[in-house]
């Protein structure tokens, strides 16, 4: 089931479920220095996260929220990776992985199959596993790499790599000093689908699923 959180952002949620939040309006971010106008018609963000937080997750749910805002959709949902809690990515074990792995794959095609999502976030993080759950793991973004090359969606990242929500005031902070995440959204938020047009000869996806360093 996907429920509705209030515009005050107070809606609590499942753990197992993906998260859906309403906009609070279709306005762009103020200071964004960017204004991205798509058809007068429902439009839906689909964020694929890592895993399930440790925490609440709240500040991850409000940049989310932010990015979905800049993009100019109606919604959000929030599906992960690894649909389970992990204290780090170095915490999965292989004894548990597959069983999860299969999981989120069905919950992110459940997503997509839905329709509804006219816009992908990829925001699972860059840090790649160590240890022989590494292969595993590169094997889940690929996969996922596949299912959205198939499908006609616009697909986003903060900075040009899946960076996780909440480092993006890293970013923010060495690129743009004094400045927060909300504003400069619209400017960091970048297209990396096929239908995207990129001067670079490489795909801008595979750059995206296959980075690694800090979160």
């Amino acid at each position: 089931m996907r429920s509705t959180a209030s515009k005050s952002g107070q809606t609590s949620w499942p753990l197992s479920q993906p998260k859906v939040c309403d906009a609070a309006d279709r306005h762009p971010i103020a200071g964004s220095g960017a204004v991205r106008h798509w058809p007068a018609m429902a439009s839906h963000l689909l964020a694929i996260l890592h895993s399930l937080p440790v925490g609440t997750g709240l500040r991850t749910t409000r940049r989310v929220e932010i990015a979905q805002r800049a993009l100019g959709c109606d919604s959000f949902s929030i599906v992960n990776v690894y649909p389970a809690a992990l204290t780090d990515s170095n915490a999965l074990s292989l004894q548990s992985a597959s069983a999860t792995f299969a999981r989120g794959r069905e919950l992110i095609l459940r997503e997509l199959e839905m329709g509804s999502a006219s816009d992908v976030l990829l925001a699972y993080g860059v840090q790649l596993p160590t240890g022989p759950i590494r292969h595993e793991y590169r094997a889940q973004t690929h996969w996922l790499t596949e299912e959205l090359e198939c499908r006609n969606l616009r697909v986003w990242s903060f900075g040009g790599r899946p960076s996780h929500p909440s480092r993006w005031h890293r970013l923010v902070s060495r690129e743009h000093p004094g400045s927060s995440v909300e504003s400069r959204a619209g400017e960091l938020l970048v297209r990396s689908d096929r239908q995207a047009e990129s001067p670079s000869s490489s795909h801008p996806i595979d750059t995206i699923m296959l980075s690694s360093g800090g979160k």
